[in-house]
């Protein structure tokens, strides 16, 4: 909803609690259609590891549709855009969840060809609605609790989300057939639909449709020559690169190395998610303390002990021990993100948030989108070709060992985001 003038205080409140329900209904949603149940679903089917591999890597190169969100803006407001986009976001999910009987009743090719198209729409889609995202809680909150409220909105994300793959993962301990991930992909397809609606409750200013409507090369020019802005984008490519080349091949390691059961993988990707809830609970005082610049350089930091785990992980199987590795995934989906994000709203001003935001979040989703289906690839091609056979726990070994050798030079990047105190005052 749209007013024509500053939002009052019960305003801001009105949409904070709104967006926090979203959140919190999307967190049960995601987790029954997210990349890891995507995953699953996909090493049901028998897909390749390649195939896996660039589906870790379509939740970044799905940003090539945010221009369109940015478009979508400029006519109806931010949170009716998000509100649309996240509709179309779930018809594809159910696209996706379609590959199951098409595989079993059709072509296995098509039914490929579904998960991928499906999956490239899921996160295209959800790329154009979050596209004026910050700049919009930017305006639901004041400047002095905007890191405290992205905190709160991750941790109902993440808590809902636990209960969701707690569920999911009760599911499939009865049965965990494709027809079983199908079904769940639907359920939380509708949970998606019920978090659209939330959305529409959220208030804002004409400021960020305003903003959207200017055309992109007036805006364009300043941010490209902001080194601030330039740093973050190069910083954001390296974090997200990082993601794709660690967290989908771990739960690709759990599953194919050790042959496990897929009750058995949501558990660690629960014990995930419990390491998420608390570390966005944890982020807000260090992150007071240290800094967003510190805080995604720790959060980076974790790919580091992810790589060097799968390296060094014995031949036989125990299962407390594998819960390390996933312990550590959220340093790079929750840590480094969310202190980038605050650490942006920040560093740039406000004038210049809209178009900064669509300039980072399309070069980092898009360019380490590619860059991680060309790395991840190739890397479990050159593992597979040196362990002798694919899909084996020596052909992830070496996968993370060639990892752990890019991480330093990826590291680099990383550094180079200017310290607070350099940045200037808005």
């Amino acid at each position: 909803m749209i007013v024509n003038r500053l939002l009052t205080p019960e305003e801001k409140k009105i949409s904070q609690r709104n967006y926090n329900c979203y959140c919190a209904v999307n967190g049960a949603s995601y987790m029954c259609l997210g990349e890891t149940v995507m995953i699953l679903f996909a090493v049901r089917l028998g897909c390749p590891d390649t195939v896996v591999a660039i589906l870790g890597a379509m939740l970044f190169f799905g940003f090539l549709l945010l221009p369109l969100g940015k478009w979508v803006t400029a006519r109806v407001g931010a949170a009716r855009s998000q509100s649309d986009f996240w509709v179309y976001r779930n018809i594809a999910a159910l696209l996706v969840a379609g590959a199951a009987p098409m595989s079993i009743y059709g072509s296995k090719n098509i039914a490929l060809g579904m998960i991928l198209a499906g999956a490239f729409l899921f996160y295209g889609f959800r790329a154009a609605g979050v596209v004026m995202s910050q700049p919009l809680v930017g305006e639901i909150c004041s400047p002095g609790e905007q890191g405290s409220f992205l905190s709160r909105s991750w941790f109902y994300f993440y808590t809902c989300g636990l209960l969701s793959l707690f569920s999911i993962s009760v599911i499939l301990k009865f049965s965990s057939s494709a027809w079983t991930l199908c079904f769940i992909i639907v359920a939380g397809a509708l949970f998606g639909f019920t978090s659209a609606g939330f959305l529409r409750g959220i208030r804002e200013t004409g400021q960020i449709r305003e903003s959207a409507g200017k055309p992109m090369l007036d805006g364009l020019k300043p941010v490209l020559q902001n080194r601030v802005v330039i740093r973050q984008l190069v910083a954001g490519m390296v974090c997200n690169l990082g993601v794709i080349l660690t967290v989908p091949i771990s739960m690709l390691a759990i599953k194919r190395g050790y042959l496990v059961s897929d009750t058995q993988a949501l558990l660690y990707f629960l014990a995930q998610l419990a390491a998420s809830v608390a570390g966005t609970r944890l982020l807000v005082p260090f992150a007071d303390r240290f800094g967003g610049r510190k805080m995604t350089l720790a959060g980076f930091y974790g790919f580091y002990i992810i790589a060097f785990f799968w390296i060094v992980t014995p031949d036989r199987f125990y299962w407390p021990l594998m819960v390390i590795p996933f312990l550590f995934c959220p340093c790079g989906t929750t840590i480094a993100v969310t202190s980038l994000q605050q650490y942006f709203l920040r560093s740039v001003a406000k004038e210049q948030q809209v178009m900064a935001s669509m300039v980072i979040a399309v070069g980092t989703g898009v360019v380490s989108g590619l860059l991680g289906m060309v790395c991840s690839s190739t890397l479990l091609k050159l593992s597979a070709y040196w362990s002798g056979s694919a899909g084996t726990l020596e052909n992830y070994r070496l996968y993370f060992l060639l990892v752990l050798i890019l991480l330093p030079v990826m590291g680099i990047f990383v550094h180079r985001l200017d310290k607070e105190s350099a940045l200037p005052k808005w």
